[in-house]
């Protein structure tokens, strides 16, 4: 006969394990609600209070059973279990809680595309305003997550930048008001605005350098003597170094001395750019005046050149040029172009505001050695070289041979290392009625070389990053004196023609014919047995 007391001890059992699920379930959805990030408290609050109301009572309710059930060796195991993993989420949500306070993020891309430039750190620590970056996408556009992630890497290092991407069909207001289009990036501080097409980190600096950037500095390219002109576009021009200059927020001007014509009042550098004869007397004065009144000279004097006039200047400053050519043992197949003897490779670099942390390769074409006179030690006077070859460079001094192509390393030639670019800073004490006081800093660059910022060679390596340090330098700009950043392009592998059919072989011959041979090989022993 069925036992009463027993059915309704089975049905109690079975109605508060019913309720505990339920208390469980309500205890479940309330944590999922909270994981969502419900706006209302009350959207999982309530279930929450309820789920553990629920299950506190049907464990009082069925407390002998709980406790029976604490009681075997496979509830302990499962309560130990269950402690573990409770911990392990506990110290799980710890860490996550940390991690979203304070975090550092680590690149191991091959080129860092996810690491800041220098040049970009510097100049987002050193922002004195808000500024306001403003991306232009569609939901679909292939540009938008791009944006999004670059825009993230500059509001991590400073909290004056700020961005936000839009949909300009859904705001076409504020599209036209910005000047922006489809796929712009509007970047604004104050009242000035720039906007850029090309989402990278390079034009997003450069656009905030020139929206940040106070009073415009101007640079001077001297004409007159066959110097290189800022507007040719062809492979012995400078428009690509203009371009380089002005988006580093210079304006770049040429001015002439001819006639003894001042140099212009707002000019910050001076420039003489590859001059093939020498200046007049005339000209030499006005640049001297220029520099006695704390002016800022750059001398690119290539070999082959007479310069005597110039070279009286430079010597104010112990600074003089050698009369030979540079030639370098060390040649570069680099795949689609090749840098032979003529073309010198510099590594080291001495110790200057200049090249500090630079540790990029420059290359100088057709280069002439400078040299720092032995009696430099002079009051307010500091010379200092820049850049220095090889040992495996030396200047030849036979220009016939040179300039017919035979040019070979001999004993009357001048042995390597060669200095190829030099510094100089001149500091005149000026008398004052309570004796002397430091008068106007001039500073001067002399450079064996003005190929290597040529459209030519502007974009390779290093040059243009020496170049516009030099020019910061020389502008009193240090803090722009920056590895700066790169348009990441795509990774490029030159192989010889050798090469290419080794590669063929492998992966079109040899590894489609290995399982096939294989597969014969076995089939035909198979068929033995």
């Amino acid at each position: 006969m069925p036992n009463p007391s027993a059915e309704r001890t089975f049905s109690r059992t079975t109605l508060w394990r019913v309720a505990a699920a339920l208390g469980l379930a309500l205890l479940a959805a309330a944590a999922l609600l909270f994981a969502a990030r419900a706006a209302d408290a009350r959207a999982w609050g309530i279930p929450a209070v309820l789920g553990a109301a629920v299950l506190i009572v049907a464990g009082v309710a069925n407390a002998r059973a709980v406790a029976a059930f604490l009681g075997r060796r496979d509830a302990r195991r499962g309560a130990d279990a269950f402690l573990s993993t409770l911990f392990l989420a506990a110290i799980l949500v710890v860490v996550q809680a940390t991690s979203a306070r304070r975090y550092h993020t680590f690149d191991l891309t091959r080129n860092h595309r996810h690491t800041l430039s220098a040049q970009t750190s510097a100049l987002l620590d050193s922002l004195d305003r808000d500024v306001e970056v403003t991306g232009f996408f569609r939901q679909a556009s292939l540009h938008r997550d791009g944006a999004s992630d670059l825009f993230a890497l500059y509001a991590r290092k400073s909290p004056r930048f700020r961005s936000s991407i839009v949909d300009p069909d859904r705001q076409p207001e504020l599209t036209r008001r910005l000047g922006a289009s489809l796929d712009d990036v509007a970047v604004q501080a104050g009242e000035a605005r720039r906007v850029i097409r090309t989402i990278d980190e390079e034009s997003l600096t450069n656009a905030i350098l020139s929206v940040t950037r106070t009073g415009a500095r101007t640079l001077y390219f001297a004409t007159g003597h066959g110097e290189k002109d800022i507007a040719v576009t062809d492979r012995e021009g400078y428009s690509g170094l203009r371009q380089r200059l002005e988006a580093q927020g210079y304006a770049v001007r040429s001015a002439s001395l001819l006639g003894g014509a001042p140099v212009p009042s707002d000019c910050a550098v001076l420039v003489l750019a590859g001059p093939r004869q020498d200046y007049f007397a005339d000209e030499v004065w006005v640049v001297q005046r220029y520099l006695e009144e704390g002016g800022s000279l750059l001398a690119l004097i290539d070999p082959r050149v007479e310069v005597p006039r110039l070279a009286e200047l430079f010597a104010r400053y112990h600074l003089g040029l050698v009369d030979a050519v540079v030639l370098d043992e060390l040649v570069l197949d680099a795949g689609d172009r090749s840098f032979d003897a003529t073309v010198t490779k510099v590594r080291r670099y001495e110790s200057h505001p200049i090249t500090r942390d630079f540790n990029y390769v420059t290359m100088f074409p057709r280069a002439r050695p400078v040299v720092i006179a032995e009696d430099s030690v002079v009051a307010g006077l500091a010379p200092q070289y820049l850049c220095i070859t090889d040992d495996r460079a030396w200047g030849e001094v036979d220009m016939e041979s040179f300039a017919v192509g035979r040019a070979v390393r001999e004993g009357t030639d001048i042995a390597g290392p060669l200095p190829i670019a030099a510094a100089a800073t001149r500091t005149p004490l000026v008398s004052t009625g309570g004796g002397a006081a430091p008068g106007a800093q001039s500073r001067l660059i002399l450079v064996g070389d003005s190929d290597f910022a040529n459209n030519t060679m502007v974009g390779v390596l290093g040059n243009s990053d020496f170049f516009l340090n030099v020019i910061a330098f020389l502008s009193e700009d240090e803090n722009m004196i920056r590895i700066r950043p790169r348009r990441l392009l795509g990774e490029s592998v030159y192989i010889t023609e050798r090469q290419g059919r080794m590669v063929f072989l492998v992966c079109m011959v040899l590894l489609p014919l290995t399982p096939i041979v294989t597969g014969a090989v076995v089939v035909a022993r198979r068929r033995r047995l």
